[in-house]
């Protein structure tokens, strides 16, 4: 009977036991609930063009993959904030995400002018290594921009190669067809910079003002992947595209670190899943309009001007030696970048 007592007790220890375990497990488990957001996404282009299918691919990816925890308010054509105003935003924590260039970091890292500067890449394909998932180059390069500009890079997309449209009809075949042609370029060194190594004048203009600007002869030309120059109709006031693909238009889809900070590690993940794929998605459809958009161009009488690229990549990296540009490079990074060629 003693025995039997005994038994009995060290059962209702054995169960209290486990009892404790699975209330501290879903306590553990439920705890505090994980925190949910409502996103600001702006960038600058439509819903039509690779960036605007990246931000609509991001919205719905990020809401799927989170169960609704993290939802995305969609803001194309830059109706939330302009392309000035939208870096400030983001490291603010006014805006949530967007899709940056490189020139827009430049001013807050120095080595973030180097991906700037025309013929850093050579290819799609070289472009498309250095930003792999499991690119070191890029990680190494993404936790540069999170600690000088307040947001970080989740993935990257292009919106294409950039070319020279102009009202000219003369051939754009070298830099020196260049001479004394005003080129709008953004309100940024880096941009600014880039357009003079091609040979141009440059005034800044805001992108919304670009047309009208074309327009009135304020400018003469404007650069931009063709998936641009077709959604902003730029080819109506313009006659000529030159192909130069001087800069092969990389944007990093970024989130602001006040609002990456707050997320758990699960979140985190979920947020740089949708974005290679929204990243993804946003190249697919640079590709493809960029073949068919040559044969829209050509058709709607425009000039296409196939020009020396090995002139032009000779002139702009001979204009960033000789004004000192390449010394606020990153030249282990640089050298990174070009073996991944």
């Amino acid at each position: 009977m003693k025995k039997f007592e005994e038994v009995k007790r060290m059962k209702k220890i054995i169960l209290a036991m486990v009892f404790m375990v699975v209330i501290v497990a879903l306590a553990m488990a439920g705890g505090e609930p994980e925190k949910t957001f409502v996103l600001k996404y702006n960038q600058l282009e439509n819903e039509e063009h690779p960036q605007g299918i990246t931000e609509t691919a991001f919205a719905k990816k990020i809401e799927e993959l989170s169960g609704g925890q993290i939802k995305v308010e969609t803001y194309y054509s830059g109706t939330l904030f302009t392309q000035e105003g939208e870096v400030t935003a983001m490291m603010t924590g006014d805006l949530d995400l967007s899709t940056l260039a490189f020139q827009d970091m430049g001013p807050y890292l120095p080595a973030a002018s180097m991906f700037a500067a025309p013929y850093i890449f050579t290819s799609y394909d070289h472009m498309e290594k250095v930003f792999a998932l499991d690119s070191k180059v890029a990680q190494d390069f993404y936790k540069m921009v999170s600690d000088a500009c307040s947001f970080t890079p989740l993935a990257a997309m292009t919106q294409g190669s950039r070319t020279i449209n102009t009202k000219w009809t003369k051939p754009i075949m070298r830099p020196e067809d260049m001479a004394g042609m005003i080129l709008r370029m953004p309100n940024a060194p880096d941009w600014i910079n880039a357009g003079k190594s091609l040979g141009a004048n440059i005034v800044p203009i805001a992108y919304s003002e670009v047309y009208t600007a074309l327009q009135m002869g304020t400018i003469e030309a404007q650069d931009n992947p063709l998936p641009g120059t077709y959604a902003m109709k730029f080819y109506e006031v313009t006659k000529q595209i030159s192909l130069t693909k001087h800069i092969i238009d990389v944007k990093l889809l970024c989130v602001t670190n006040s609002v990456w900070d707050k997320m758990t590690d699960k979140q985190k993940q979920w947020m740089r899943e949708a974005a290679a794929y929204a990243c993804s998605e946003g190249s697919k459809a640079t590709y493809k309009q960029e073949d068919e958009l040559l044969g829209f161009f050509k058709n709607y009488g425009m000039i296409i001007t196939y020009p020396d690229v090995e002139a032009f990549q000779k002139h702009s990296f001979k204009y960033y030696q000789d004004n000192g540009l390449t010394q606020k490079w990153d030249m282990d990074l640089y050298n990174r970048v070009q073996a991944l060629k």
